[in-house]
């Protein structure tokens, strides 16, 4: 609170009071005890604990505290008053004594005490006595609200004083194409529409819960605010006082529409030399207009005349008239034409039927005002989805959407139909919108009716997707109303998810032609039939490809985010137990039919055999058995689906034979290593060999993979190919616009750094399974709902990985090493539950501080954490290559002497409890280290 002298001055009870010298009257006139005139204030929310609240109700049968309670009041005794603040809470502050507080040396209520009899006294010292007895233990934590402001709000300010300092200094709710020649920069607009010409001459002019139509034309020559004007279809051009507050309150019948000014006290007698009406003195005002007090109290005690009762407002007259005549009132206040004009107006005036600005407040009608008030919400908020519906980004409307379907189905069902009506035509924008509805469904669920990732191939929505895939936009979106219209009207949360769902779907169908047009970077590699190379029968055309990592910019590759805002990703190829865990090998064989065997690096093959071309139509179904290569088979149209032809016939016209395909990944599912991609890859370069293409080119494969991840429907983006099928190091990047085109950028390592970085890096496999269709869903839905923190954590994964791509091409580790830690944090804000909670980051060096040897790693620890137990694993660097896997009760804490440590000297590592399990292993032939000193 600023101006904290002269509050306190009127207000000294109120302020928190301390038990130190010098006094807080003393403090706060040298300024130490409020720094700069400003301090906190009590007020907000107290929380109590359990264990507390539970103390404290055992206090109202305790005497003399009984006296606080009904109890006491039933006795027949005194009440007793304490104060939650200076009674209840104070003993729980660490700067308060014992003595202090019973004696009273704290606290201003209590400090009152000295004013009550000799018994009053002894009851408050008893009280304060059991209140310290129950409460000892417990402690009083202040959370002070931080970049907010106490705004006092007391009796007989004006509205200058009070409310002016509350108005926002820019417009709300307010896109910048409704800021027209016709509308300046003092003009604030909060929830209104402005159609007409709304100019201020100087300094603010507030338009809030108003409707200006386009034949209406204001100009303020100073500061002012129209608040509820509803003036849709009036004609009118106006020039306005300035320094008043215009507002318009409906009743049941008729209109009126008021104005008094900013400083006038509205609640002060008019015969106070001080009080003023429309900013000037009343002794000027009845000058001025040659009105009486008759005129304006006709009826009332002359106690009671004041702004808020005189009758100024007419209310017979259409609310044109209505304005015009109060301009004309109170422009004769200071304008000599404006005096003359009233004054040929003032019979007319007498001669209206008048009332107060109490009057019209207190016969206002409420419902219909509020209605109008969330009639005109409803209304910018269609008008903000409309002037922005060409904007690829947009503007956040999660916020209008959670507030409107709190309203019910008929604003839901009009923001919806805005949305469709911006659907009609193609637009690059269309993903956003559809995504816009599914979010709008999803406010009315209001959290209802499961979860909005799932499936989406309900047949009374087939034909608008099968419309919206061929390309006939309006003729899907007017289906899909029908539907959804249907879906609402059983109230059931479960139909309005599911129906977000399917708009969910539509999205990603639209996406996926936006991503297709990568094919022209893939097109160079048919060649013609009469160039390829004939791979005999029963000859294996086998590809591998190693796994990859992301060390930076990862999610800003998926589709949309990496053609609407352009993506950057660096990762690197890397092998698993020193092997490319990636594989397929094809060929042709004597039999019709394509056979395909998913190899498991378990043991447990599955092997499919497909003869007719139903068997492959599910290719877009993720979950169905072998969809993968299905999908890929396809793309490389090795059969075609639309032909007459049968399965078996087409094999044997083009290759004289089936076909026979062998698929294998040793990584785990879902492991977040790029593997369904990079199988996709591997095995469509192996796929275009055998039919006799030249072998393609890393851009052939990194583009037609991120094509086949559209038909597959999983709408992957192009960092995993990226990474696996270019080997080494290297930065991908994809730019602004369509077609989509990822350019790839090796980056050159020395051995050396290469080693390092071996050294430096640890796979550990957390066992939680990520889906990556479910993750990416989330992360699309989260682009689209434009929150702000969002869109600006991936332009920063964008610049990071550029950054990270320079600490690499510098050979920078700890630069590097820096660029990751910032990826795992935005990563974690992208795709927010999507890393396991109960596995800890790697701690290197766990408690280890102020020694040489810290400086480089000597034990790693990461803890797993499950509902009993927490299984602890710890790897020792140096000496001998050591792992140990120990298994805990919950919440016990490892414990490492550093100084016993490094010199391998037994016990120097321990548990705060006994382990249940202990598992561990050295490397064999290598000097005994830390493993075995825990074992000990």
């Amino acid at each position: 609170m600023d101006s904290f002298e002269e509050y306190i001055n009127l207000h000294w009870t109120t302020i928190v009071v301390t038990c130190s010298s010098p006094s807080i009257r003393e403090g706060v006139e040298e300024g130490k005890v409020f720094p700069g005139g400003v301090s906190a204030v009590i007020s907000g929310i107290v929380f109590l604990s359990a264990s507390l609240t539970e103390q404290l109700l055992g206090l109202h049968t305790v005497p003399p505290l009984d006296c606080c309670t009904y109890y006491g009041t039933d006795s027949g005794v005194s009440p007793l008053q304490l104060s939650l603040y200076f009674d209840l809470l104070l003993p729980l502050c660490s700067a308060v004594h014992y003595e202090e507080y019973i004696s009273g040396q704290c606290g201003t209520i209590y400090a009152q005490a000295a004013s009550y009899n000799t018994l009053t006294q002894q009851e408050s010292r008893s009280a304060r006595l059991q209140i310290w007895k129950q409460l000892q233990g417990h402690k009083i934590t202040f959370h002070p609200l931080q970049g907010v402001q106490h705004h006092y709000m007391g009796a007989n300010l004006s509205f200058q004083d009070s409310l002016i300092p509350l108005l926002p200094s820019s417009s709300i709710l307010l896109h910048d194409t409704f800021i027209g020649h016709d509308m300046n920069e003092h003009v604030v607009i909060v929830n209104s529409v402005i159609e007409g010409s709304v100019k201020s001459l100087q300094e603010k002019l507030y338009i809030i819960d108003s409707a200006i139509g386009k034949n209406v034309s204001i100009t303020s020559v100073g500061p002012g605010v129209l608040s509820g004007l509803q003036l849709q279809e009036s004609n009118i051009t106006v020039e306005l006082p300035g320094g008043q507050v215009w507002q318009m309150y409906p009743g049941e019948n008729y209109d009126v529409v008021t104005c008094h000014g900013f400083s006038d006290d509205l609640s002060k007698l008019q015969h106070d030399t001080k009080a003023t009406v429309f900013n000037t003195l009343w002794s000027v005002f009845y000058a001025r207009t040659g009105l009486e007090k008759k005129d304006l109290w006709p009826h009332t005690n002359s106690k009671y005349q004041t702004v808020i009762t005189a009758k100024f407002f007419v209310m017979d007259r259409p609310v044109v008239e209505q304005i015009r005549m109060m301009i004309t009132l109170v422009g004769a206040v200071s304008n000599d034409q404006r005096q003359q004009e009233w004054m040929l107006d003032i019979q007319e005036w007498k001669t209206c039927t008048r009332v107060s600005l109490l009057d019209v407040a207190t016969k206002c009608d409420l419902k219909k005002l509020v209605r109008q008030r969330e009639d005109i919400y409803l209304e910018t908020v269609k008008r903000l989805i409309s002037d922005t519906a060409d904007e690829v980004g947009g503007k956040s409307l999660l916020p209008y959407f959670s507030y409107l379907a709190t309203r019910g189905q008929e604003s839901v069902e009009a923001i919806l139909h805005e949305l469709h009506k911006q659907l009609q035509r193609p637009r690059t924008s269309t993903p956003r919108l559809l995504a816009n509805a599914a979010d709008l469904l999803g406010c009315m669920a209001a959290g209802r009716g499961g979860l909005r990732s799932g499936p989406a191939a309900n047949p009374q929505w087939r034909n608008a997707l099968v419309e919206l895939k061929a390309g006939n936009q309006k003729e899907a979106v007017d289906h899909m109303t029908m539907v959804c219209t249907q879906w609402m009207k059983s109230g059931h949360p479960e139909d309005l998810i599911r129906a977000a769902r399917h708009y969910e779907r539509a999205s990603q169908i639209v996406i996926s032609q936006q991503v297709e047009t990568a094919v022209v970077h893939v097109s160079t590699m048919w060649v013609a039939p009469e160039l390829r190379q004939k791979v005999d029968v029963g000859v294996w055309v086998e590809a591998h490809s190693p796994a990859r990592i992301d060390l930076a910019g990862g999610w800003s590759d998926t589709p949309p985010i990496c053609y609407e805002q352009g993506g950057a990703v660096l990762n690197i190829a890397i092998k698993i137990n020193k092997k490319k865990p990636i594989g397929a090998r094809v060929r042709i064989v004597p039999e019709l039919y394509i056979a395909c065997v998913l190899r498991d690096w378990s043991g447990g093959d599955v092997r499919l055999t497909w003869t007719e071309l139903d068997h492959l139509c599910d290719y877009d179904n993720p979950v169905s058995p072998g969809a993968l290569v299905k999908a890929v088979l396809l793309y490389c149209q090795l059969v075609d689906l639309n032909s007459e032809d049968s399965l078996v016939l087409q094999l044997k016209n083009r290759f004289g034979g089936g076909v026979e395909i062998e698929v294998w990944s040793h990584l785990p599912q879902g492991s977040g290593l790029g593997g369904s991609s990079l199988l996709a890859g591997t095995l469509l370069s192996a796929i275009v060999v055998l039919l006799g293409y030249p072998l393609p080119r890393h851009s052939h494969l990194i583009h037609a993979t991120l094509c086949i991840e559209q038909w597959l429907t999983t709408g992957g983006g192009w960092q995993d190919q990226v990474g696996g099928l270019l080997g080494g190091a290297k930065l991908g990047v994809s730019s602004k616009g369509t077609p989509v085109t990822v350019s790839t950028y090796k980056i050159p390592l020395s051995q050396e750094f290469v080693s390092s970085l071996n050294d430096h890096l640890l796979l550990l496999y957390t066992g939680k399974v990520r889906l990556a269709r479910n993750l990416l869903q989330t992360v699309i839905r989260n682009w689209y709902a434009r929150d702000p923190n969002i869109t600006s954590c991936f332009s920063q994964l964008q610049q990071l990985a550029l950054q990270a791509a320079g600490a690499m091409l510098g050979e920078d580790l700890k630069m590097l090493g820096s660029c990751i830690n910032n990826y795992w944090r935005l990563k974690k804000m992208v795709a927010s539950g999507c890393e396991t909670s109960k596995v800890s980051q790697p701690d290197v060096n766990p408690q280890c501080e102020g020694l040489p040897e810290c400086e480089e790693p000597w034990l790693i620890h990461v803890v797993a954490t499950g509902n009993n137990d927490s299984i602890h694993h710890l790897w020792g660097i140096h000496g001998a290559p050591s792992f140990l896997v120990v298994t805990t009760s919950l919440d016990t804490g490892l414990n490492v002497t550093w100084t016993d440590f490094i010199k391998f000297s037994p016990l120097s590592v321990t548990f705060d409890e006994k382990p249940i399990h202990i598992f561990g292993f050295s490397i064999p032939n290598v000097s005994i280290t830390c493993i075995s000193l825990i074992l000990e």
